[in-house]
């Protein structure tokens, strides 16, 4: 089955140019205006679609020779096979090939030059000590790995990756060349018909990337553009085979490289191209020891044995956050916090945008509009309501005028004497960009020095504003002017960014989200009207002048020389002209390391630095504490650090849809912390939109809502349907905080994802592959959410039906008759997400609060729902949700089987709350009249007549139990375990039988 929602793509997806916000209130402040020449960039066109580029495919390739085995693989020397080629940079005439056998499941083949200057290193090699480079276990060879290399010289050197057991080729370059230049490095690899791949993340497009796809790796500020490159670069890929659906295999490929980079997805093959560093790849079988392969194995695979195990966060941050830029003062956060508890919806997080800021300066505050210490007072009252706080933090850091004694900016001043930050390799001093607050610096995250500067800056804030985490934003690292754009110019800082801010004149925001016009026409019709006078006024005088662009073609590579403002070759970079230096700090900006590696070899390493650095910030801080940071710009291997958001979307309805196919790829990525900007960033939201976006984020790990200023506020509590729909789709949520808590324990701990697509669980049903308007919690919770206008039904499939599986809704449940890929139409008024128990699962629940420690405070319940043959497992973790490193944990283990229901417990940590009730669903036969692998489940026909417990070393009567036998849809409820549970549900192992 796949829901085509195609019409919403068209909607523009508006990304933020974070380019939007008004001077704090109560400041006066000068509004000079960049002169059109600082956004001069040329206009290259990608060299994908330069019908005059080179064909990089006619280059020699290489010639391998000297080849030398080892206990784990072996190594050869790769020489060119020809006349330099010359086609995007200079040719590497000598390279080292090795091959290594590093584990049972994984492959690393390693291609780099054999012959490097060390102030060439950076050029080719990424670091291990920056990003996690995996190496051999000491123990597996080419005779006990589950794949294996066979390459061949004929006529050049080309290699496939084969899987043993049954000979399917993974990989192959057969056919093509390899090239490898300074500036450009190439590897083709052909691909089966139709092939299914997944992942390269970060990008907005379909889950199922088509096989006419080109995603661009280079961290941009650019909002969320459809099938453009974003905020991250995570280059892995999953590739899913179906053989007919009788034996689906699944394996992953890992390009270890943080150059600006290209995957071509076309027809028969893959084409990957970087601007720079080493083949680095990393081949994952995705096999069990059975010798099966499947997607959630091959992530897996990926996160343990490659780019590390994402981080355990907090228990308190999977409640409900609040976020808004354009919340004017203390008083009206108060009015938030209010407004959300008179509306009896949950709130555990209220996040400050830039409001806070003096002249948005990080580490500041404005004391006309957020005085310390008053502020201060607030945020303690929010503690003593057990909710927290989050503000943001800017990756740039402004810089004082120098001309006037009273415009002191110590942030800058102390990393300014340490020599902190990047630098312009044209003056030698620092590199001086353009953002929020004027012309500013960027930290040099490779000097251990600036660690400890950011830490100090970090730790002195948290004195006067207590917070709880930081929101890391603009880490791309984006600048709002290209070059270094503040030299010789800092005497006008502060400056205005060079072009207009939500709140500044004639800049609300009017749009509204598709079927506005249905549901408000009158309102719709006003915004209309409205926005042509604005449009009118702004054309008849604009406030800032328009930016200039000149064009320049395809530069030529130069012997000897490298260009790394405008390489030769032109990836496909949203930003304006393609240029790498838009938006963004120069490639030509260097580090202070001994080598000035450039940004043009870590410029998708910044958001990862920076990240980094915040959390061990934190943990300085909060010594023994789990740091909870979130950020925009996000790397490989991130997740062990940092959670993330999808940036600055759109309030309409394709940008929520594409939300799903974000995550999904952000769980396949190693960061399970994810969640979008709830009810949208940009435009204006309506109460149709946001109350089924507040449903759907309910079921997001990581759930904030979040928008920018000169559009109407979107909390929550401001509809009465929004309120309505959020309060029932939080009650469901934090129900569930503890299966949430427990799928992030195994994340952390196996590489587990915590939401799911419907094609990982059930992989051998082919018409899922491209599903993903229904996706997963994990594995059993399904969420049909409704993704368009104007409806009260919805669609969905439930698969599995027809090989035994049973869903019970979550409701009222009762289990869903539904056939073998069936489309099944839903009842969905506008306050209600569908919402499904998978067959099989034992959850333990809570009972839904208004804060997460509220709701961790309440008793616990079981629901059982039992798949074809009668019976269900699950588990439970449980440890104090804050420690870094626990004192004591404890796992429980629950199972259903022969009409006995038990759990056993390991651990020494000891939740209070007693066990209450216990719900059982699917006694009665299966609606589906499926079969499950014992044969059909009979069920129950009355009430049982009797029920035996033990609990710990202690047989119990159960004459005071309460039991309601619902026969009509087979669903159990039993109330009193409380009594026999007071010390704590789960400080014993437990066992109920049950007699018809």
């Amino acid at each position: 089955m796949q829901l085509y929602y195609s019409i919403f793509w068209c909607t523009a997806l508006l990304g933020r140019v974070k380019g939007q916000s008004l001077t704090p209130s109560g400041t006066e402040r000068v509004i000079p205006t960049l002169s059109p020449q600082v956004n001069a960039l040329p206009s290259l066109t990608p060299t994908i679609l330069d019908s005059s580029a080179p064909n990089s495919q006619h280059c020699p390739g290489y010639k391998a020779s000297n080849l030398l085995e080892n206990d784990y693989g072996f190594t050869a020397d790769l020489m060119i096979a020809g006349d330099n080629c010359q086609a995007f940079g200079n040719d590497i005439s000598h390279l080292t090939l090795e091959v290594s056998y590093q584990s049972k499941q994984r492959l690393n083949v390693r291609i780099y030059p054999t012959h490097i200057a060390p102030e060439q290193e950076s050029w080719y090699i990424l670091p291990s000590n920056i990003v996690d480079q995996p190496e051999w276990d000491g123990q597996t060879t080419a005779s006990s790995s589950d794949l294996s290399l066979e390459w061949s010289n004929d006529p050049t050197f080309q290699f496939r990756i084969i899987r043993n057991n049954n000979k399917e080729e993974l990989f192959s370059t057969y056919g093509h060349v390899i090239v490898y230049e300074d500036q450009f490095l190439e590897l083709v690899t052909n691909m089966i018909d139709d092939y299914n791949v997944y992942g390269l993340a970060e990008n907005i497009h379909d889950f199922w990337l088509s096989n006419n796809h080109t995603q661009t790796f280079y961290a941009t500020d650019a909002g969320n553009t459809v099938d453009g490159n974003v905020y991250s670069a995570i280059p892995f890929y999953q590739e899913t085979r179906y053989h007919n659906s009788t034996d689906t295999t699944s394996h992953g490929v890992y390009a270890r490289n943080a150059h600006g980079q290209e995957w071509l997805l076309r027809e028969n093959g893959i084409t990957y191209r970087t601007l720079g560093g080493s083949f680095d790849l990393y081949f994952y079988s995705g096999q069990k020891d059975d010798g099966s392969s499947s997607a959630l194995e091959t992530i897996a695979q990926f996160h343990t044995q490659g780019i590390g195990l994402p981080a355990m966060h907090m228990y308190w941050t999977l409640g409900f956050h609040q976020a808004r830029w354009g919340w004017e003062n203390i008083s009206v956060l108060q009015e938030v916090v209010d407004g959300y508890r008179n509306a009896d919806v949950p709130l555990e997080c209220l996040w400050n945008d830039l409001d806070i800021y003096d002249l948005y300066r990080d580490f500041t505050n404005n004391e006309a509009t957020y005085p310390l210490p008053e502020f201060t007072r607030f945020i303690e009252s929010l503690h003593a309501n057990n909710q927290h706080y989050v503000p943001i933090v800017d990756s740039n850091i402004y810089v004082s005028n120098p001309d006037n004694e009273s415009d002191t900016y110590g942030p800058f001043e102390r990393g300014a004497d340490l020599e902190l930050f990047i630098r312009d390799p044209t003056t030698g001093g620092f590199y001086y960009g353009d953002n929020w607050p004027g012309f500013s610096v960027w930290g040099d995250f490779l000097l251990p020095a600036t660690q400890q500067w950011w830490s100090k800056e970090i730790i002195d804030w948290h004195n006067g504003t207590p917070f709880d985490g930081i929101w890391i934003d603009l880490s791309e690292a984006s600048s709002f002017c290209a070059g270094s754009c503040g030299y010789g110019r800092l005497t006008e800082n502060p400056i205005h960014p060079p072009f207009l801010l939500p709140g500044d004149p004639l800049m609300f925001d009017y749009n509204y989200p598709e079927g506005f016009n249905v549901t408000n026409a009158t309102e719709a019709a006003s915004a209309t009207a409205a926005s042509a006078s604005q449009s009118s006024a702004m054309s008849a005088s604009p406030v800032l002048p328009s930016p200039t662009t000149t064009t320049r073609g395809r530069t030529e590579p130069t012997p000897g020389v490298r260009n790394l403002n405008f390489p030769p070759y032109v990836i496909n970079n949203v930003q304006a002209g393609h240029a790498l230096g838009k938006s963004a700090i120069a490639p030509n900006a260097t580090h202070n390391n001994q080598y000035n590696t450039t940004e043009y070899d870590w410029h998708n390493l910044f958001g990862y630095q920076i990240s980094n650095a915040t959390y061990h910030a934190l943990l300085e801080l909060f010594p023994g504490r789990r740091p909870f940071t979130v950020g925009r710009s996000v790397f490989a291997g991130s997740g062990k650090t940092t959670g993330h958001w999808g940036g600055d979307n759109t309030s309409t309805w394709g940008s929520m849809f594409l939300s799903i196919s974000q995550a999904l790829t952000m769980m396949m990525s190693g960061i399970p912390m994810f969640g979008a900007d709830t009810c949208g960033f940009a435009r204006n939201t309506d109460f149709q939109l946001c109350s089924r976006w507040m449903e759907l984020s309910a079921f997001f790990p990581f759930y904030r809502n979040h928008n920018v200023k000169a559009t109407i506020g979107q909390e929550a509590y401001r509809w009465s349907s929004v309120a309505e729909a959020s309060r029932r789709a939080m009650k469901v949520r934090y129900s569930l905080l503890t299966y949430m808590y427990t799928l992030f324990y195994y994340a952390h701990t196996e590489g587990a994802t915590v939401m799911r697509a419907l094609a990982w669980e059930f992989p051998n049903d082919v018409s899922l592959r491209k599903t993903y308007a229904q996706f997963m919690l994990g594995p059993s919770i399904l969420v049909t959410p409704v993704l368009e206008p104007n409806v009260d039904t919805v669609r969905g499939v439930f698969p599995g039906v027809g090989e035994g599986e049973r869903w019970y809704d979550w409701y009222s449940l009762e289990e869903v008759r539904a056939g073998p890929g069936e489309n099944v139409t839903m009842e969905a008024p506008l306050e209600h997400i569908n919402v499904h128990v998978r067959g099989g699962s034992v959850i333990a629940l809570q009972q839904p609060r208004l804060t997460v420690e509220e709701t961790k405070n309440t008793s616990y319940s079981l629901l059982v729902a039992l798949d074809g043959d009668g019976k269900a497992s699950g588990s439970l973790y449980l440890d104090d949700g804050v420690s870094l490193v626990q004192e004591a944990t404890r796992l429980v283990t629950f199972s259903y089987a022969d009409n006995c229901l038990a759990y056993s417990s390991e651990g020494s940590y000891h939740a209070a709350q007693p066990l209450d009730n216990v719900t059982i669903t699917g006694l009665g036969a299966p609606r589906n009249n499926s079969t499950g692998r014992n044969g059909l489940y009979k069920g129950w026909s009355s009430a049982p007549k009797h029920v035996s417990m033990q609990y710990g070393k202690t047989n119990h009567s159960t004459d005071t139990l309460h039991m309601n036998y619902d026969v009509g849809i087979g669903v159990l409820r039993m109330s009193g375990v409380e009594q026999y549970t007071s010390d704590g549900a789960f400080e014993g192992d437990m066992k109920l039988c049950f007699e018809e």
